[in-house]
């Protein structure tokens, strides 16, 4: 199978050597090969064009800022990484798409601060467009599009993003099991717009 993904960063460098494991053909497309997500001349097309084959995507790439606004984290987080997996399927149409998420998306507004907000206001676009996706091309060229969302994986890079932990969250959820859910989305052909939470629970808190 050839594996493309999208803005690794720390999850996606973690999965990165499973893939290489079972025998995956992958590749690698970060910030430096499509650009800024913020640039006023943002186009990934040469990135996807290097690209010799492709059977599925995790796409990956995002940000949190926390002095960002809505219209921002909505390019970075929503805009920008979609705008990758339609260029990806327009030279590969039955490529299996899996974004990443925030197992956060339906908490309450009222419970978070603004930033916070932000950068979860782009991920829900991101699910809604995961959806629609998964209809649309599903019925156009077999294509398959899903999600995974993930809880408080790896901690965070910096204490001013973390959040008091609820009973839910024990235990942590892990990157094997993270894995656990790529490989079972790669591995399932019926499958098409789900989103899997593999969050210890984070998303009912």
């Amino acid at each position: 199978m050839q594996v493309t993904l999208v803005g690794p960063g720390r999850i996606g460098a973690a999965l990165l050597p499973k893939f290489r494991e079972r025998g995956d053909e992958t590749a690698v497309l970060s910030r430096r090969e499509y650009g800024d997500f913020l640039a006023s001349t943002f186009d990934p097309g040469a990135a996807v064009a290097r690209l010799t084959g492709c059977d599925a995507v995790l796409l990956l790439a995002g940000r949190f800022e926390l002095n960002a606004d809505v219209e921002r984290m909505g390019q970075a987080n929503a805009t920008g990484p979609i705008r990758v997996a339609e260029a990806i399927h327009a030279r590969f149409p039955r490529a299996h798409v899996i974004t990443f998420l925030d197992s956060r998306i339906h908490r309450a507004e009222t419970d978070l601060p603004p930033a916070v907000r932000a950068y979860l206001e782009g991920k829900r676009r991101l699910a809604r467009w995961t959806l629609a996706a998964a209809r649309c091309w599903g019925q156009e060229t077999g294509a398959r599009v899903n999600a995974i969302a993930p809880g408080p994986v790896l901690p965070p890079p910096d204490r001013a993003h973390s959040e008091k932990a609820g009973a839910c969250l024990t235990p942590r959820p892990t990157i094997e099991e993270v894995w656990g859910a790529v490989d079972f989305l790669l591995r399932t052909p019926s499958i098409t717009g789900q989103i899997l939470y593999v969050d210890a629970g984070q998303h009912l808190l």
